[in-house]
């Protein structure tokens, strides 16, 4: 095999991935388009009911409570 008949073969295969490659999102997209239509999924509403002060106290007596993977298995051997 000589170098003209190698870059040719390596260029096919370049060429033939990338056209691979651009159709992949199109594809990917009818298909979950098609799945979402076919499936009955209930929308997901978010709640913003909680104020920025409920948060930073639930994060602060986390952090007061925390224990770390180490702490967990000397209490574990510990016993």
């Amino acid at each position: 095999m000589n170098a003209s008949t190698l870059f040719t073969a390596v260029a096919a295969l370049v060429l033939t991935g990338s056209a691979f490659a651009a159709d992949a999102p199109a594809a990917s997209t009818a298909v979950s388009a098609a799945a979402a239509s076919s499936l009955s999924v209930p929308a997901v509403t978010i709640n913003q009911s909680r104020s920025r002060s409920d948060v930073s106290a639930e994060a602060v007596e986390f952090v007061k409570n925390y224990k770390t993977a180490f702490a967990i298995q000397l209490e574990q051997y510990k016993n």
